[in-house]
């Protein structure tokens, strides 16, 4: 594929990091930006997601996982305070070797995630920060540059490292009339347009390494093009076995324009999403039988089947987990290193896609008109 592949260095243990941090570090691939990034940026191929399902509490380890903590987010919500949980699993992924966070304002963690940043005590320039802008804020240029300085606050760093458009639309109410759903001035290409303006500017003003956007669609991507403005360099969208048949055109589409395809909720959200009978034996992916054979034949678990198999496409992965074994697993060599064979390949993207008629149907289905747009239709 068109990537260019780097390895982290290894870590100095004079920064407290283990040598079982340096060891994953290392064994870590990333993928080096194009696009609207600058010169030589590169990405881990696997990050901490960092937005959960369980925010409104209490704060457990169970099911589903809490990361809100509890602040009054710039959106004006607030949820259940789970910043200790937060700040011990991004600083616990931080001393296993990861080196990639992936967050976001309506995560609503911001100020955690910076705490936790701070005292690993890491170099600010080992540690590569995702954060988006927009969805449960307001789209718009001037909109977009006062998020993205509100982030650097609460972040407490003086650059991001990646910032993309969360969602190609948003309801929340935009000082830009282009970004007023309710309006007759609404136009939601021209908002597209003006909040990506906003972000190139801030990644000239060195504010930002690298930008992007995210669940945006080929139709969306292509507006970019036609107005002659640089590309994106990530486009993050879900992706995971169920969604490989609506979303393998995007990811043609996004590779052809060296676009970094970075996936999100690669394992299928076990401890929120339930797929319906009709297209899974058991309703959780990474329970699937068909993944634990593979798996078997490789010395994987099932898990790391999915994120070897996205990582053969040059995908990048944002794995969600308070689990350090898990975080480990995540990044052992053998992710990156299995290669399956055309029977394997075929069976992990012969998967059927989710009908969405069981559990949270606005989110992570094939594509409608009501129902994740930005998905492309099954």
């Amino acid at each position: 594929f068109f990537l260019s592949l780097t390895v982290h260095g290894m870590l100095e243990l004079a920064f407290g990091v283990s040598a079982i941090a340096t060891v994953a570090s290392a064994a870590v691939p990333s993928v080096t930006l194009s696009n609207a990034a600058d010169a030589g940026v590169t990405m881990p191929s696997v990050g901490l997601g960092t937005g959960g399902y369980g925010n409104n509490g209490p704060a457990t380890l169970h099911y589903p996982e809490c990361w809100s903590d509890g602040q009054p987010a710039p959106d004006g919500k607030s949820f259940f305070d789970c910043s200790s949980l937060v700040i011990k699993a991004t600083e616990e992924w931080l001393q296993a070797g990861g080196r990639r966070i992936d967050n976001a304002d309506s995560y609503y963690n911001m100020p955690a995630i910076g705490t936790a940043m701070a005292n690993s005590k890491l170099p600010r320039n080992e540690i590569f920060l995702t954060s988006k802008i927009g969805s449960g804020l307001s789209m718009g240029y001037n909109d977009t540059v006062y998020q993205v300085h509100a982030s650097l606050e609460q972040y407490k760093t003086d650059y991001i490292d990646l910032v993309l458009i969360h969602w190609p639309t948003s309801s929340s109410n935009s000082s830009d009339p282009l970004c007023q759903t309710k309006a007759s001035t609404y136009d939601a290409k021209a908002c597209r347009l003006s909040t990506w303006k906003a972000l190139l500017d801030l990644w000239k003003a060195k504010k930002i390494k690298a930008v992007g956007v995210s669940n945006f669609n080929i139709d969306e991507l292509q507006e970019i093009i036609d107005a002659k403005l640089e590309l994106p360099a990530v486009n993050q969208c879900p992706f995971n076995s169920h969604l490989y048949s609506p979303q393998k055109d995007l990811l043609d589409f996004c590779t052809k324009h060296k676009i970094v395809f970075n996936s999100y909720s690669p394992l299928g959200i076990p401890d929120w999403h339930k797929y319906p009978s009709t297209i899974s034996t058991t309703g959780i992916l990474i329970e699937e039988p068909a993944l634990k054979t593979i798996g078997a034949a490789h010395g994987l678990t099932a898990a790391q089947v999915l994120l070897a198999w996205q990582w053969s496409y040059g995908m990048v992965s944002n794995p969600r987990t308070f689990n350090v074994s898990h975080m480990q697993e995540n990044m052992a060599p053998e992710v990156f290193s299995t290669k399956f064979s055309e029977d394997e390949m075929r069976q992990l993207e012969g998967f059927k896609a989710d009908e969405c008629t069981d559990s949270n149907k606005w989110y992570e289905c094939c594509g409608s008109d009501s129902v994740q747009p930005s998905i492309p239709k099954c």
